[in-house]
């Protein structure tokens, strides 16, 4: 099974906890602000979809994730999240709605495949799987749908009366008619019944009695009302989109959670950055042969790579015709006067795509190396060898290469290769201006999902000159026997931190923009014209770069990071022995404790007896678990969730456990690694035995029925434990004679690490002093409800402007490679770190003074003052509040 990545557990992390938030407060919108303060420092408004079906209270939800996320598999993780953590059940029926059919079968086909990753994925979140298209879907047994979790995979088309598929699942299907046999009292309410009154037959009623989950891929094309209205149809439980472009207008999308280009390069799931050449029109015939030499030079590297790592590239040229009657005479024009082999070249367009011919198209055996197209290729192909765009189309268009750029961006075996030119993609545009390609590139980018802002800093132009191989910063290899040391070193100082020259490697690197003069002085250090060429020639193609960026292209001085000054800061870490680990939960829980031996009571409040129905008054659990008391039907006082779970458990499966086996289930879906299973089964057992005992329950099938809200309780009061346990053990260790300490030897080096914010600073302020450069990650210079500026944007600019701050970062939450220190419950990442002037580190935490006082900040200042003594007075914690920074300069003294 494929690992998640980092920023996709934080993805889905996000959705299971909105989820879980809904399912007990039944307020889709509270939750989805407290999940969004998490990621974007401010609660968004929920947007719930005002169409005639489809209930206000129903959680409705998008995951944005750009092109090359992975959407699929966070999908097929999204399903278990959904049935377990808002259902609450063992099964479900999940309705996955994708674009069109060519989507549909290349979706289906992974589901279905017991060896592919995305099946493995899915039956190890919801257990047996059964997966099946609409038609087959048609004949579904109540027995699977009992039995097992069963994914539809579909297109929201086939779910419209206007379509002939629409029909078929509207109408009556004789299969399906045992589904509607001796139904829970209330069910037929809600069902769409036929002339004679009685509930049809159909798909859609099957579904209306499941509640499904629905998924959408690529949602911004199903908002439309006939698509809301086909999703009414069904009475979904829960919708979950996944998307590169959310919706903004119409029916807007709820971004729960959005993945930034930044970790998607991070975990090198993508080729970053595209780097671009552009020629006029008349130059088509240049233009190609620079595209089919490019690509023949990544092969080179590509078989490098391949005799060094075993990974095998093939790298592939997409060529974007002007009009579909040009592709064949292109193709005869690359055979016979640029020397491509025929059976190396395929078209792509319309009626004639012979893509469909090649099966595996990754496969060494397959000769592919150029694909000609015109407007876009197949539907749902993705294939990462395809490294180099080349659009010979004059027109320009918003639209124009948008559908093709997403196809050179995701990269091989999502792995960074050691040949960095291996990690970038090209284009290779006719164009007027150079300008004119890079907006259009941006506007593509967009429609793949990344930020405007993003797109501006992956497209790097590459000059007018043949394109080169080579990553930002620009390097100029010239030969060592072309460089003058003696020169070089004389302009060492004033060029310092500004170009890097490596006499030995024959290198020269441009890191940032330089003067007139600064090239000039540049080419002094150089013996021939042809190097001073080169260096004039990279130098220029920083300064475009720079304009990329959203910069102006003019000398500036480098960032801290361009100069490769270390910014070391030190951990709080535990020596064992003669080594540092650092201070994590582990440390906490490693002194003895016995859950078994802990308080195994449940609070009264809880009574597995009853709970809130669907209307209004409460269910009452009776014999051996039957439903008595309320209906399933649904109006405008339900409690949408209670309601939900209600009709979830009518078609619970066989209840008549032992308390053994509920004790062996609840033992299987409470996590508790650090807890032996001797000493988690025997407090489970306690627990369910005590809760009979107080409540009067002489048939366990009745918890059975009940377990879901069951583990949720006992899941409670173990990390209630747990927590009493780690906060005795953390107090212990804040004492001055604990093991806790500060050494280098454990610590966070922002000069070697991914800076990956989920989004950039994009205020008017320029900072000077940030680390990476002007624009922080994940800071506001306004708060977008009220408008007015941030306090945590007032602090920064206070560090900013500090003569005894030397340079600071925004320090990013939730990150691996972020600064962090250890409450009794969890890491916390203060907001700001600073190297200062005199070397010393200070942490700064802020707090609005609503926050300041809470428990979770006291014990905050706490670690944070132990991090501060045990530095020996290399290192500061202060956490200022209510807009008191002189507090900051208090601190340093």
């Amino acid at each position: 099974m494929i690992a998640l990545k980092d920023y996709q557990a934080r993805c889905l992390e996000s959705l299971g906890d909105y989820l879980r938030l809904v399912a007990r407060t039944s307020d889709p919108a509270s939750a989805f602000g407290e999940i969004t303060q998490r990621q974007f420092q401010e609660p968004l408004q929920y947007l719930p979809v005002s169409v005639a079906g489809l209930p206000s209270k129903m959680p409705y939800v998008c995951l944005r994730v750009p092109t090359g996320g992975g959407k699929t598999l966070l999908a097929c993780h999204a399903c278990g999240l959904a049935e377990t953590e808002f259902l609450e059940a063992d099964r479900s029926v999940v309705l996955w709605l994708v674009p069109s059919t060519t989507i549909l079968d290349q979706t289906a086909d992974a589901l279905r495949d017991p060896r592919h990753p995305y099946r493995r994925a899915l039956e190890t979140v919801c257990g047996d799987v059964e997966v099946l298209r609409i038609t087959e879907a048609l004949s579904l047994s109540r027995a699977v749908a009992d039995g097992k979790t069963v994914v539809i995979v579909s297109t929201i088309q086939a779910f419209r009366a206007d379509d002939p598929t629409g029909r078929k699942v509207h109408s009556q299907a004789g299969a399906l008619s045992e589904h509607f046999l001796n139904l829970p009292e209330g069910a037929a309410d809600d069902l769409i019944p036929g002339a004679d009154g009685k509930p049809i037959p159909s798909l859609v009623n099957a579904l209306r009695l499941r509640r499904p989950v629905v998924i959408v891929d690529e949602a911004h094309n199903a908002r439309t009302d006939l698509s809301f209205a086909a999703l009414a149809d069904v009475r979904p439980s829960c919708i979950v989109e996944f998307t590169a472009t959310p919706a903004k207008k119409k029916h807007p999308s709820n971004v729960l959670h959005q993945v930034s280009a930044a970790e998607l390069a991070s975990e090198d799931m993508v080729k970053l950055p595209l780097r671009v050449v552009r020629r006029d029109k008349g130059q088509k015939d240049q233009l190609l042969l620079e595209a089919v030499s490019l690509r023949k030079d990544l092969e080179k590297l590509a078989e490098a790579e391949r005799q060094s790592t075993g990974e095998y590239i093939r790298p592939i040229l997409l060529i974007q015709a002007e009009r579909v009657d040009e592709c064949e005479p292109l193709r005869e024009r690359l055979v016979e006067d640029f020397g491509v082999e025929r059976d190396r070249i395929v078209i792509s367009v319309g009626t004639k795509d012979e893509l469909k011919e090649i099966s595996e198209i990754e496969s060494p055996k397959c000769p592919v190396r150029v694909i000609i197209t015109v407007q876009k290729l197949s539907e749902g192909w993705d294939c990462p060898f395809a490294y180099v765009l080349c659009s010979l189309k004059e027109s320009r268009s918003a639209t124009a290469i948008e559908q093709i750029v997403g196809r050179i961006l995701r990269l091989p075996k999502v792995k960074k290769k050691t040949h960095p030119d291996l990690n970038c993609g090209y284009v290779l545009s006719v164009s007027p201006s150079l300008e004119d390609v890079l907006s259009e590139l941006v506007d593509a980018l967009e429609s793949n999902g990344y930020t405007r802002t993003e797109a501006h800093r992956i497209v790097i132009p590459g000059g007018t000159g043949t394109l080169p191989l080579g990553v930002q910063p620009q390097t100029a290899a010239i030969g060592a026997e072309n460089i003058d040391e003696e020169a070089a070193t004389a302009k060492a100082t004033a060029l310092e931190g500004k170009v890097r020259i490596e006499p030995k490697e024959g290198t020269i690197t441009v890191v940032t923009p330089l003067s007139d003069d600064e090239i000039e002085s540049l080419e002094e250090c150089v013996k021939t014209p042809e190097a001073r060429k080169q260096v004039r020639e990279v130098a220029e193609m920083v300064r475009e770069v720079e304009k990329a960026m959203g910069g102006d292209g003019k000398p500036r001085p480098p960032t801290p990071y361009e100069r490769q000054l270390d910014f070391l800061v030190p951990l709080l870490s535990i020596r064992e022995e003669d080594e540092y680990f650092e201070f994590e939960k582990t440390f906490l829980l490693e002194h003895p404790w016995k859950l078994s031996a802990k308080d195994a009571n449940l609070p009264d409040a809880y009574d597995p007896t009853q709970r809130k129905a669907g209307s209004a008054g409460l269910i009452f659990l009776g014999d051996k678990g039957k439903i008595e008391g309320g209906k399933v039907g649904e109006d405008e006082e339900t409690d949408f969730v209670a309601q939900l779970h209600q009709q979830v458990m009518a078609f619970a499966r066989n209840t008549d456990w032992t308390v053994e086996q509920l004790v062996a289930w609840l033992d299987r879906k409470i996590r508790h690694q650090d807890i032996p299973v001797s000493e988690s089964t025997e407090y489970l057992r306690k627990s369910v035995r005590g809760l009979m005992a107080s409540k009067g329950i002489e048939d366990v099938s009745l918890l059975v029925l009940d377990r879901y809200r069951l583990r949720d309780i006992v899941r409670d009061r173990i990390e209630a434990h747990r927590e009493a346990e780690r906060k005795e053990a953390h107090q212990a260790l804040l004492l001055s004679d604990s093991a806790l300490t500060v050494t280098e030897e454990v610590s966070v080096n922002f000069q070697e690490t991914l800076y990956e914010p989920s989004w950039l600073y994009d205020g008017s302020f320029p900072f000077k002093k940030h680390y990476y450069g002007p624009r922080p990650g994940e800071l506001h210079e306004k708060t977008p409800s009220s408008g007015k500026l941030g306090e945590e944007f007032k602090c920064a600019k206070y560090l900013d402007q500090m003569p005894e701050v030397e340079f600071w970062v925004r320090n990013l939450s939730q990150r691996e490679t972020s600064f962090r220190l250890l409450t009794s419950r969890q890491f916390f990442y203060p907001d700001f770190v600073c190297k200062l002037v005199d070397g010393r580190i200070l942490a700064v935490e802020y707090k609005g003074g609503h926050l300041y006082d809470s428990p979770d900040s006291e014990e905050k200042r706490a670690i944070g003052a132990v991090w501060e003594a045990r530095s020996e007075g290399k290192c500061l914690f202060v956490m200022p509040t209510a807009g008191d920074f002189d507090k900051i300069a208090a601190k340093i003294g």
